[in-house]
């Protein structure tokens, strides 16, 4: 009898990693924080390095899909102060 690894779904693996940006980013815009971005440029370089580590493109698209709605998120909260 041979365990073999469980491996995740692409689709957990996409899940996992949009739930676990969609709650960092919803308490560094909560509290007016800027720093939630940078922490989304360390995730998404992570995932790549996952991505390379297990050779699977789901990570890939993961890291790219938290860049992309990062920076919508970014540019979307983005105020100029003209007074």
């Amino acid at each position: 009898m041979s365990e073999e690894k469980k491996k995740f779904s692409d689709l957990a693996i996409l899940g996992i990693n949009l739930a676990v940006f969609a709650a960092y980013t919803v308490l560094g815009v909560y509290n007016n924080a800027d720093g939630w971005f940078i922490i989304s440029l360390w995730h998404a370089a992570a995932c790549v390095v996952m991505a390379i580590v297990q050779k699977r493109w789901v990570w890939v698209l993961a890291g790219i899909l938290i860049l992309v709605i990062g920076f919508a998120t970014c540019a979307n909260n983005f105020h100029l102060d003209t007074k």
